[in-house]
């Protein structure tokens, strides 16, 4: 069974935003300037929406092949002619045309002796100067088809050219002006994206992440909290914090806000146990104005007390007490961690 890979998309900005995701190329293309970043996955997300926002990406190879009268290029719209699905040590053979007339290309898997953990695509014998002479371009491409689009990369192939390739699962989210499947340059999309890698950004094949007020990014292991609530108890830590999560999403409504951790100081002088129970504070901040002076707030399933916070401000004073070790509560504060705030008990 193919594994399907599923990022969650969080926009804090104050405007809409339309999210892309691009496959990153393979060590074998990533410094050919003539390879293009190719997507037509796409998602509009409103500002602070609380619905489920995410692309889901099966791990499942796609190889194409095709030609048209548009050059490949910066920002050309390149849709292959024939595409295949495609498995680690597939071997496909890519068939061009010499023109007239102006065909597209047949393509067809030629054998499974690939490398291990390789995918190759080779080309046939053609003529491509005179093809391109007479306005004809052939094109190549890989990548990962989703229900959302394509991602993946497309190339200009050379006549008996064979690309022996190493996919490598890792993803770009970015904001922007692209288009779909209109190529563009790895610098551009690279220079300010999320990058999430396979296995270390996942949790269960899920992972968050978070666009910013500021127009910055952060990537976090698992889903949204408010997710992970509503339909994953299983994320959480003990019976009891499963109770009180369920509770939690009963009334989670205007009155809640999903937020990201960014810095966390503790107060040492406070960390003490008293009835077999840890009883600790300190102050942490969150990357995006809180909207109300909130109650509580939930962090992997464990509820903590806020103290003191004030809306639109960033601050938040808390304390824990309950009958983890303080070293585990203060293992769970790491920056980019989710955080789930909510105002009335």
């Amino acid at each position: 069974m193919t594994d399907t890979y599923t990022i969650y998309l969080v926009n804090n900005s104050a405007d809409t935003q339309n999210f892309w995701c691009f496959l990153a190329p393979p060590q074998q293309l990533a410094s050919d300037p003539g390879v293009y970043a190719n997507s037509s996955a796409s998602l509009a997300v409103r500002s602070h929406a609380q619905g489920q926002n995410y692309f889901a990406i099966p791990v499942q190879y796609v190889v194409g092949a095709g030609a048209s009268n548009q050059a490949v290029g910066l920002n050309v719209q390149v849709v292959s002619n024939v595409t295949n699905k495609a498995s680690l040590q597939d071997q496909w053979s890519a068939e061009y045309v010499t023109v007239p007339p102006n065909l597209g290309p047949t393509m067809k898997r030629v054998g499974t002796s690939a490398p291990a953990n390789m995918i190759s695509i080779a080309s046939n014998a053609f003529n491509k100067a005179g093809n391109e002479t007479n306005g004809w371009f052939s094109s190549q491409s890989f990548g990962i088809q989703t229900q959302s689009g394509f991602m993946g990369m497309t190339w200009s192939p050379s006549p008996q050219q064979t690309r022996t390739l190493t996919p490598e699962l890792t993803f770009y989210v970015a904001v922007g002006a692209y288009n779909y499947n209109s190529l563009a340059k790895w610098t551009d999309v690279s220079s300010n994206c999320a990058t999430i890698s396979v296995p270390n950004d996942f949790t269960y094949n899920k992972c968050t992440v978070t666009y910013t007020a500021e127009g910055n990014w952060t990537v976090t292991q698992g889903p949204p909290p408010t997710l992970a609530l509503a339909s994953d108890l299983g994320w959480l830590l003990s019976e009891d914090q499963r109770e009180l999560a369920a509770l939690t999403y009963l009334s989670l409504s205007e009155d809640t806000q999903a937020d990201t951790l960014a810095t966390v100081a503790w107060d040492s002088a406070d960390i003490f146990t008293a009835n077999g129970n840890t009883i600790l504070s300190g102050k942490l901040t969150v990357t995006t104005a809180l909207r109300a002076a909130f109650a509580y707030f939930i962090l992997s399933g464990v509820r903590f007390q806020v103290d003191r916070s004030e809306a639109g401000g960033t601050s938040v004073h808390f304390s824990y007490s309950g009958t983890r070790s303080a070293q585990s509560i203060q293992d769970l504060f790491k920056a980019g961690a989710q955080l789930l705030f909510g105002k009335s008990e």
